[in-house]
């Protein structure tokens, strides 16, 4: 059985602040099956504005909802699903499925531009789990 490399984590972090600069607001990576998660990096002041729980819930909110099987149950029809973007008045969230339950959550200003499916394929390469 092959082993899927680990994420390279601080790759994608420095990827992401070096195209995104300030309109970067959160990076986490999570698990759903486990419900766990890590924030890689967040904005400092970001880390003011939102508690500690509060970040709790909208993350874990987010593994509950927005897992992969949940969207690809949700649209059976469409096939695998590799990434889900959610764009809100305040921010944007890009969701990359790494596997059927890890993930990372990329948090960003609603001014800032992303393209599908090439910035899914740029977040796995700078993960190095392409």
């Amino acid at each position: 059985m092959e082993t899927m490399a680990k994420p390279r984590y601080d790759d994608l972090k420095s990827f992401l602040a070096d195209r995104f600069g300030d309109s970067l607001r959160w990076v986490a990576s999570f698990d759903s099956d486990s419900y766990t998660y890590n924030v890689r990096w967040i904005r400092d002041d970001l880390k003011t504005d939102l508690s500690n729980f509060d970040f709790d819930t909208i993350v874990h909110r987010s593994m509950a909802v927005f897992n992969r099987r949940h969207v690809e149950d949700v649209y059976f029809h469409l096939g695998d699903a590799n990434s889900l973007v959610i764009e809100h008045e305040r921010a944007t969230a890009v969701h990359v499925y790494v596997d059927d339950s890890r993930g990372v959550v990329i948090k960003l200003e609603p001014d800032a531009s992303v393209t599908i499916p090439e910035f899914r394929t740029e977040c796995l390469s700078e993960l190095g789990v392409e």
